[in-house]
């Protein structure tokens, strides 16, 4: 940073893009601190996504653009209403039609459906239910959860709480040595089955290493490329599922196989779970909707019946809108 920084200031870098901008949204974190110190005299930031969560993403982007000569604090302040304990929350937002008018005035925005000629996407959730073993751990989870639910109100990320309970409805597996139950599993083994029979092949995606290897030893008769976290070769991967025919599947973290990647080869997509954020969906789906597409790409989400599932998905859905 600090040499990119250097070579801005005496005019050696006249220009800087930053793509995917919207992964810098956060002012406090160390990336975030670093783009505002990277000064060109152009810039241009770029995004398929400029807001993922709330009004203040676009905060970084418009600072770093020169658009925005206000602190977070201040920028904070115009956009929020702030309410709830100690008023340190916010409760919603105001001055959202002039936020839109800077916006218009800086941005060139490009529908994908106007710039390319692709098919449709299809998109299914497919409802399954847990058996009595994977309902007892789903359950038993619950209780603790309901037990030290005040603990979890006041952490910082109490989203990241319940992640022990979305993984439940995922493969008992990561909870119990003991229990090795997956309503989800046995549905994708039948889901891969039917598209291998009719001559496609599938990427499927989930948020957790630890559901990704019990799927890769589920699906290993259709010889599955894998790309997570801890994969060395991701382009290796990612050739074996795009020329290798007798691979019929792509298994993944959406974290490390949701963006980067063209997966063409794929006619169906399919989440065991959903991320916490529309954006980071659509990234992943169009990791087979994209230049090269031929067809109607199918987008199936797999949810349990009567868990969380449901409440993330209904989530999902409104952070979408």
């Amino acid at each position: 940073c600090e040499k990119v920084k250097e070579l801005c200031n005496n005019g050696t870098i006249g220009m800087v893009a930053i793509d995917e901008i919207h992964k810098c949204k956060n002012p406090a974190s160390q990336q975030g601190k670093a783009i505002l110190k990277i000064l060109p005299e152009t810039r241009i930031a770029m995004t398929g996504t400029p807001l993922m969560n709330s009004p203040l993403d676009l905060f970084i982007v418009l600072k770093w653009l020169g658009f925005e000569r206000h602190s977070f604090y201040q920028f904070k302040k115009h956009y929020c209403v702030m309410g709830g304990y100690g008023g340190y929350e916010v409760v919603g937002y105001r001055n959202l039609n002039q936020l839109q008018e800077n916006l218009d005035s800086l941005m060139i925005r490009r529908l994908k459906k106007d710039v390319l000629d692709l098919p449709e996407k299809v998109y299914s959730t497919e409802y399954v239910e847990m058996n009595r073993v994977q309902t007892n751990i789903y359950n038993e989870v619950k209780a603790e959860i309901k037990e030290q639910i005040d603990k979890i109100k006041i952490s910082n990320n109490p989203l990241a709480q319940l992640i022990r309970l979305r993984q439940a409805t995922g493969y008992t597996g990561i909870l119990s040595s003991k229990a090795q139950e997956s309503a989800k599993l046995d549905r994708l083994e039948e889901i891969v089955e039917e598209i291998v029979e009719n001559g496609g092949k599938c990427l499927i995606f989930s948020n957790w290493t630890d559901m990704t290897t019990p799927t890769f030893e589920r699906l290993k008769r259709f010889n599955p490329a894998i790309i997570t976290g801890e994969t060395k070769d991701r382009e290796a991967q990612k050739d074996k599922f795009m020329n290798d025919d007798r691979c019929k599947c792509m298994i993944g973290t959406i974290g490390a196989m949701g963006t980067g990647l063209t997966l063409t080869a794929a006619s169906t997509v399919i989440f065991l779970d959903s991320p916490w954020n529309r954006a980071n969906k659509e990234q992943a789906e169009d990791r087979a909707h994209r230049i090269g597409t031929t067809s109607t790409v199918n987008i199936i989400t797999l949810v349990c019946k009567d868990t969380i599932d449901e409440r993330i998905e209904d989530l999902v859905m409104q952070k979408g809108k």
